[in-house]
């Protein structure tokens, strides 16, 4: 892939579903980077989640040459979810800490999920289904809490 095609590769990938109700789970408001990585903190510690791992993407990339891109990824989590994980279905582990994206374009900043519906698919039985949608259900007050901040 030439180098100029990656960054725009990469946009691609985490541009956010246009409808507000869509799979993957978005939210956007206005705020810097750094204000609404405080802003999801708090709202996972609304949700007794905590962030686990704040890893930006951009360095990596401007070291290799490219522009920064202004994604961050963030991991939010608790023991709680761990523990309903491994008692549902140990392989639902590989999902958490939980995902969530931050894209900031000029003063906007949308955050989205990972997408649900595969691994809704992909768990059919009891109780980890139920687990799976409890987890869009608290995501998604996570970035009701986030967008109303």
């Amino acid at each position: 892939m030439r180098r100029a095609a990656l960054p725009l590769a990469i946009l691609l990938a985490v541009l956010p579903a246009p409808p507000a109700w869509a799979e993957p789970l978005v939210a956007s408001k206005t705020a810097s980077m750094q204000q609404a990585i405080e802003d999801i903190t708090l709202a996972a510690a609304n949700h007794d989640m905590v962030l686990v791992k704040d890893q930006p993407i951009d360095a990596a990339l401007k070291k290799r040459g490219f522009g920064d891109p202004h994604v961050r990824i963030l991991f939010i989590g608790s023991e709680t979810a761990v523990r309903w994980a491994e008692a549902a279905d140990p392989r639902l582990l590989n999902l958490l800490p939980l995902r969530l994206t931050l894209v900031a374009r000029d003063e906007q900043l949308t955050v989205m999920t990972d997408d649900f519906e595969p691994w809704l698919r992909e768990f059919t039985e009891e109780p980890a289904r139920r687990l799976l949608k409890a987890w869009q259900v608290e995501l998604r007050e996570v970035l009701d809490d986030f967008a109303w901040q």
